[in-house]
C-alpha cells in the first residue's frame, strides 16, 4: 500500500510569511492609529485646559472691574443704594456689603 506523500513543491510556503507580515503590519497600523488618536485626545485636553485658564483670567479681570465699579458707584456723587446695586449687578446685598467693606466703604 502506497503511503501518502506530501509534495512540498506544490505548497506555496512563501505565502505564509507574507500573511504573517501583513497581519503584523495591520496590527502595527492599528497600534499607530490608536497611539495617534490618544495623542490627539491628550492635545485636545491640553488645549481645553489652556482655554479654561484664559477664561479664568478674564473672569478675574471682569470681577475686579465689577468690584471697582460697585465701589465707585457707592462712593460717587449719587451714592447708589444697595437695593439698586443688587438689582443692577444681580449680586446679593450681603455680597455687595462684603465687597464694599473690603474696600473700606461702610454700606448703608
Amino acid at each position: 500500500m502506497p503511503t501518502a506523500c506530501i509534495n512540498l513543491a506544490k505548497i506555496r510556503a512563501s505565502a505564509w510569511p507574507r500573511s504573517a507580515t501583513w497581519q503584523a503590519r495591520a496590527v502595527a497600523k492599528d497600534l499607530q492609529d490608536a497611539a495617534d488618536e490618544y495623542r490627539a485626545a491628550q492635545q485636545a485636553i491640553d488645549d481645553a485646559k489652556a482655554e479654561v485658564r484664559a477664561a479664568q483670567a478674564r473672569f478675574r479681570e471682569a470681577r475686579e472691574e465689577l468690584h471697582a465699579a460697585i465701589i465707585a458707584d457707592a462712593q460717587g456723587r449719587y451714592r447708589t443704594r444697595m437695593r439698586d446695586l443688587a438689582e443692577i449687578t444681580g449680586l446679593s446685598r450681603e455680597w455687595l456689603r462684603q465687597i464694599l467693606r473690603a474696600a473700606g466703604v461702610e454700606p448703608w
